[in-house]
């Protein structure tokens, strides 16, 4: 048992004390001093639409990351959406010579999935009601990501409401941070 512990604390030790600079996530290998981390704000939707939409992204790889998109409604006459919740998934290539540079920023294709509560309107009643859906979609944007780890985008998508047989938007001027 001895021989054991003494093996996981040598383990433990050098595992520390020879860090490297890179790390594999999924298998794909990432510097440890860029940060990964981004919040963002759609200002599109929420200036216009009255719908404050929050992400979190987290890039995995210079041209990989996974995100999860959050929003609300504060006037369903103005926006589509009672409430909506959208993980996904954006793949980056291109953009300009400096971006070809900068981890996760440049051209993108984004594919989404969508949680949401659409307001619903039947001819019989004139009254809208809200319905739960599920469904996916696609996007196509852009990120600008300045030296001060200030993210700017614009996207443009839809996607498909499987429950309800219907479409939902997938749009947005986003600007945030990335730590």
């Amino acid at each position: 048992m001895k021989h054991l512990l003494t093996l996981a604390i040598a383990l433990l030790v050098s595992f520390t004390a020879f860090s490297q600079k890179t790390h594999r996530v999924m298998g794909w290998k990432i510097s440890r001093d860029i940060p990964q981390n981004e919040v963002k704000l759609n200002l599109g939707t929420t200036i216009f639409g009255l719908y404050p939409e929050v992400s979190y992204e987290r890039i995995l790889s210079e041209d990989f990351s996974l995100g999860v998109t959050a929003g609300i409604s504060l006037d369903e006459d103005e926006y589509p959406l009672s409430f909506g919740l959208m993980p996904y998934a954006r793949w980056f290539f291109g953009g300009s010579s400096q971006n070809l540079q900068k981890y996760g920023a440049g051209f993108f294709i984004e594919a989404n999935g969508a949680l949401l509560s659409q307001k619903e309107y039947y001819d019989g009643a004139g009254s809208p009601t809200s319905e739960f859906g599920a469904g996916l979609g696609l996007a196509l944007g852009w990120k600008y990501l300045t030296r001060n780890n200030w993210v700017g985008e614009f996207y443009f998508g839809a996607g498909r409401d499987f429950v309800n047989d219907g479409a939902y938007p997938r749009l947005g001027i986003s600007i945030g941070k990335r730590f």
